[in-house]
Formats: structure tokens, sequence, C-alpha cells
């Protein structure tokens, strides 16, 4: 099967470094260009989106451990979950119709990723001597073999990003009597597409 997970790339900085703003100036960069753009902000301490008072809040708070608003123009899903799911899993469930996702944070993970970065704040670079860097966003001098862009360089950040992400489905083809445990692995499989030079991926499962 042809399975779709879109390529995604992620930002990260010290508090303040103006992540948010960065991806707030790229995302409509990238609709200009057609796009459609998936969005995950990853924050490591609690959050609350829903207002107290709200219908929806009263009801999750109720004891309700899901709760979907829904309207003809959007809906929203707030679920109490029991550990920090993986961008991976929300990608599989929530992001199958979007050509390109771009996060805030995963500042430990394997995503390929660019590092907000200015002097001024006074703090060192988080992902400097990181593997998956594959990009600088700064005002500063640094000295590093990566590419460096400018706080303002959004056209040039997508354009570059779209010259080094893989937009091809990867084809996997699982062998496996199992139906359940086929999908699955198709589902986690896909995710070497971030490697650019996969192609397809072939496995057979035997069981005992």
């Amino acid at each position: 099967m042809k399975n779709k997970f879109p390529p995604l790339f992620t930002f990260v900085g010290s508090s303040g470094s103006g992540k948010t703003t960065f991806l707030e100036n790229l995302i409509p960069v990238f609709t200009k260009k057609g796009f459609k753009v998936g969005a995950i902000k990853h924050d490591a301490h609690k959050f609350e989106i829903d207002k107290p008072g709200k219908d929806s809040y009263r009801l999750k708070s109720a004891g309700s451990r899901q709760v979907i608003i829904s309207s003809k123009e959007k809906i929203a899903l707030v679920k109490s979950v029991n550990r920090d799911m993986s961008v991976y899993e929300l990608i599989l469930k929530y992001f199958s119709d979007v050509d390109i996702i771009l996060t805030e944070g995963y500042k430990k993970s394997n995503i390929p990723k660019f590092e907000i970065y200015r002097i001024e704040h006074g703090k060192e670079p988080l992902c400097f001597g990181d593997n998956h860097l594959v990009g600088i966003v700064t005002n500063s001098e640094v000295s590093i073999d990566k590419p460096i862009f400018g706080l303002s360089d959004y056209e040039k950040v997508a354009d570059y990003i779209i010259s080094i992400a893989n937009f091809e489905n990867v084809d996997v083809k699982v062998d496996c009597e199992d139906e359940l445990v086929k999908r699955f692995l198709e589902e986690k499989i896909s995710m070497v597409k971030f490697f650019k030079t996969v192609k397809n991926v072939k496995v057979k499962v035997e069981f005992d």
C-alpha cells in the first residue's frame, strides 16, 4: 500500500526566541504555494484551551474523557490522555489530509529541526550538535556547518524545506496473515519516509 505520511519539520529554541512568530509567518508562505499545512505545538507543561463556564468545559469537568466541539467551519477535540503521545501517533490519527507538518518543540526528537537562536538572550544553543539539525534561523553570527537563515527569511526557509522534503508516499508492503498486525506495521513503517532516499519497504512477518 502507498501510505501517506506528510513531511515533518520542527522548530526549536529557547523560550522567547520567536518560534511561534516565525511559524506564524512561515505557514502563509506554504499556503500561498498551494500546500495544506498542519501544525503541532508541543507543550511540556499542562495546558487548558477550554474556558471555565463554557458548555464543553462543563461536560469535560463532569467526567467525559473526550469532548468534541463541532460547527460547520471547524471541530475541536479535547481528550484526556495518560501519557505524552508521540508526534508520530498524532500525525497518524489526525493529519492524514495535509501536505506538510510544521511543529514547535520536540527538541529531543529525531525530527528534522531548525533552531531559532538569538545570542542577545544570553542562552546556549539547544541543538547545534544535533544530528537532525537541518538549519539555523538567527540574527547573530554563528559558526556552524548548517544552512543559516535570517529571522525574516520565511520564503528562503520554505524553499529550502521543499527542496529537502520527501513528498512521495512510501510504498509499504507487509506480508502478514493477521490483518490488524499488517495494518499497524504499514502505518508505523511509513515513518521511514523521513529519509529522502527511501522509496519502498518490504516486510515479511511469520508467527510460530
